[in-house]
Parts: C-alpha cells; structure tokens; sequence
C-alpha cells in the first residue's frame, strides 16, 4: 500500500494491557451502578467519582464512559463550556495528560483526561488527547467515542485536524465508510481542500483491498448505499419521527444501516424503537442480531489487517477483537437461554462462550443443561471433558470423553480422534497412577484411525517401555 496505509506518528502503540481480573470487572461494575443511582439522585459529583473510578479501572467498557460523559453534561445542564474558570482549574491536569502521553503512560494519560474532563466534559483538547490514551490501552470504542464527543463539540464540522484524526481511527478499526464520510465532510464545508478528495480516494481504496479475496467481500462485494436506499431511508426516518414505535420502519432503517456498514447508526435506531415500544422483544432481538454482525465484520477486518500487515500491533487488535466477539456472542447468547429455556442451541452456544472465557464450572453447568439435544450430545461430553479437564476433574474428563463415543457417527471423525487423544492422555499422564489398560485402549483405537495424529505412536511405545519397566 501507499503510504497513507502506513502508521501515523501520533498513533499511539497499545501495551499489552491485561484486560481487568474477575474481581476488579466487579467493583468497576459496582462503582458504575452506583453512579448510576446517584444520578437519578441528581448527586452529580459523587456520580462523577464512582464512574472515573470504574472508566480507570476498565477504560475498554464503552458504557462506563459514556455515563461519565452523559452525567457531567447533565451536571453544567449542556452548557458547553464546563466549569467557570475552567481553563485555569484544568492546568494542573492538562500538563500531567500532556506529560503522561509523551512518556505513553496511557493509564496515567486516561486519569488526568478524566479530572480535565470533569471540567469540562466539551473540552475538544482534552477528548482527543484522552481518545489517545484510549487507543494506547487498545480500546478503540472508548477512543471512537471520545473522538466522536470532540467532532460533535468542534464549531467548526469540517476541520481538517479532528477530522483526520477521526478518519484515522475508524479506517483502522475497519469502519471505512464512516472513515470516508469524515472527509466528505471536510470536503462540504472546505471545497478548496485538496486533501479531502485525496483522502477519500485512498480510504476507498484501502478498503477495497482489505475486503478484496474475504469470505463476506466475495459474497456481498463493496456496498454503498445507493440513490433509491437513500431516499427509502429518509422516508423511514420521517416515518419514525411520526411514530418512533414503528417497529417495522426502524428494523428496515437499521437494516439499510448494515448494508452499508454503518453499525454505529443501525443499532442507534434499534435502541430508540427498543426504548419506544418499552422493550418490544421482536426488536431487541434484532439489536442483538445487529450487535453480533457489527462485531463478527469488525473481527474479519482486524483479521484481514494482521493478515496482510503483521505486526505486533494488529495482531493485539485482531485477538481483541476476537476476545470482544466472543464476550458480545457470551451475553447473547446468555439473554437467550434465559429467555427460551426450552432451546438447548442457546444453552449449548452460551456454554461455549463460558469455556473460552476460561469460566469452566459455570461452562459445564451449562452444558449439562444442554445435554438433552440428541443431535449435540457427542459434542456435549467433547466440551464437557475439556471443562474437566481444566479443573482437574481428570476422571470425570475421562468418562466424558468416553461417553462421547458411544454417541458419534462416521462424520465425527475428527472429534473422535480427539476423544480418543484426551481420554489416553490424560489416562497416561494425569492419573496417579497412570492407567495404563485404559490409555492403551483409547490411544490404539485412535492409532487404527489415524497413526500419525500427534504423537501417538509414539506414546504407545512409551506404555510398551513403561509395562516393562523402561
């Protein structure tokens, strides 16, 4: 690629941050619905501390920030300008954000944008530059957000500054047409800009290759809203000013959203038909259909990013955005277990979201609720004996790897070698003392399938040294 394709400078390099301990998510949890509660008190400043506690101790929690933001609006009644006197009250704060972001301390750098913007939550300086601190921990939504709040402030809609340095953000996170619609709007109200054009034709170009030779590109190919979808969505919006519990005209305005990428806006309209018809639970589950195409393309991208540009920065961001992928489809399908307690696929997709969040007690709970379903019961004791295994459990791994068999058929073959594996493994290795009958029967059978699976052969010679005391 060109090298508008490569790094900006002033792109921050994230640090491997470690996402928040169990416990830690759960104080930031509580010190979020504390604020929560105070605000309906209208005690704003107590509001205040308890979400900049919970934005430090989880930057990445969109929501968290969100309701800082949202409640020091409230508290200077959208004045637009803070505190009296704020710029000197801000001093002190903005030469420790100023000094954190040079030294790329972005723990540091969120806490001092937090007291500026405590301020003065419209301080344009003071979002972008917290925006960067953001994107220096990886977390590209809270970044996104901030971003957004100082594009939304500026007085001036087409600056060229704030207006790269959004672009720049959501074209790396894969959003390329709202990329493109930044330098549109420079364009708009700067026509002489020659920049704009430029720009426009690169980012357009970047995202050409980025989806170029990927599953959903060969499939949907490039998609922008076209003349005929544009005028259906205005009529759409008109029609929910006219009745914003039109479920009908907000689920297809979300949907011509998607086609075109916009997530951002496709939600946003789910959300007000979910809050008009008081939680319509047709429209929620659309939201929730939504939020998982959202994050499903933003993982293609990120994939497609450290695929055709390797480094250690993208490949941070693609295993994020998968961690993120797994979280969003974790609580989906979580709401839908609970809601359709009958519907074992929920149960059964919910429980293998718990596992891969290393959450393996609750994981197996859940699995065995999903037990019932004929046609997964062999990958039910497949997922079952991993859990076990990863608490030690090693017999009950066994007895589940092993009843797992019993329900497969000849287009399990490759979750039967890997019954076969785990069960002599662990027979052999975990066991105290080892099992060996019940390792050389598991493993011999997998040797009649696949002698060259891993290390098998192997491991059998080694029961062979071991029965005679080799």
């Amino acid at each position: 690629m060109a090298k508008d394709s490569q790094e900006p400078e002033d792109r921050p390099k994230p640090i491997q941050r470690k996402p928040p301990s169990p416990q830690q998510q759960q104080r930031c949890q509580q010190a979020y619905e504390k604020g929560m509660q105070n605000v309906k008190q209208r005690n704003f400043d107590y509001a205040t501390q308890m979400f900049a506690q919970a934005v430090e101790g989880d930057p990445g929690k969109l929501e968290y920030i969100i309701a800082f933001i949202d409640n020091l609006q409230k508290k200077y009644n959208n004045n637009k300008k803070g505190s009296s006197f704020s710029g000197l009250k801000g001093m002190g704060a903005r030469a420790a954000l100023n000094k954190a972001l040079k030294k790329q301390d972005w723990n540091a750098g969120i806490k001092s944008g937090l007291e500026l913007l405590q301020i003065n939550p419209w301080d344009i300086p003071a979002l972008t530059q917290t925006a960067k601190a953001a994107a220096g921990l990886g977390c590209y939504d809270t970044q996104l957000y901030l971003l957004k709040r100082a594009l939304d402030t500026h007085p001036d809609p087409g600056d060229v500054e704030i207006n790269r340095t959004c672009a720049d953000a959501l074209e790396f996170v894969g959003q390329f047409d709202q990329a493109m619609l930044c330098w549109e709007r420079v364009k708009r109200h700067h026509p002489n800009n020659e920049e704009a054009q430029s720009a426009i034709a690169q980012v357009h170009a970047n995202k050409m290759e980025y989806i170029k030779g990927t599953a959903e590109g060969l499939k949907t190919g490039v998609k922008k809203t076209d003349a005929k979808a544009g005028t259906r969505a205005d009529d759409l919006r008109e029609r929910l000013e006219a009745d914003p519990a039109d479920v009908g005209a907000a689920s297809e305005l979300a949907d011509i959203y998607a086609r075109d990428e916009n997530y951002d806006e496709a939600e946003k309209a789910l959300k007000h038909s979910l809050e008009a018809t008081g939680g319509d639970i047709k429209v929620r589950e659309n939201l929730e259909d939504m939020r998982l195409r959202h994050v499903r393309h933003m993982t293609m991208i990120a994939d497609k990013k450290a695929e055709m540009e390797p480094s250690d920065e993208s490949k941070r961001h693609a295993l994020k955005m998968l961690t993120e992928q797994n979280k969003i489809e974790m609580e989906v399908y979580r709401a839908r277990s609970e809601r359709y307690p009958g519907n074992t696929n929920w149960k059964f997709e919910y429980a293998l979201r718990l596992r891969r969040f290393g959450k393996y007690r609750e994981a197996i709970s859940a699995f065995q609720d999903a037990r019932g379903d004929p046609k997964r019961k062999a990958a039910v004791h497949v997922e079952l004996g991993k859990c076990f295994e990863q608490i030690d459990q090693h017999r009950l791994a066994i007895d589940n790897y092993k009843d797992s068999l019993e329900h497969m058929t000849d287009r399990d073959r490759d979750m039967r070698k890997l019954a076969l594996y785990r069960a002599g493994v662990i027979a052999m290795d975990k066991l105290k003392p080892p099992d060996l009958d019940a390792a050389e029967n598991f493993l011999g059978d997998l040797a009649s399938l696949d002698f060259g699976f891993k290390d098998v052969g192997e491991r059998l010679d080694k029961i062979h040294r071991m029965r005679n005391g080799g």
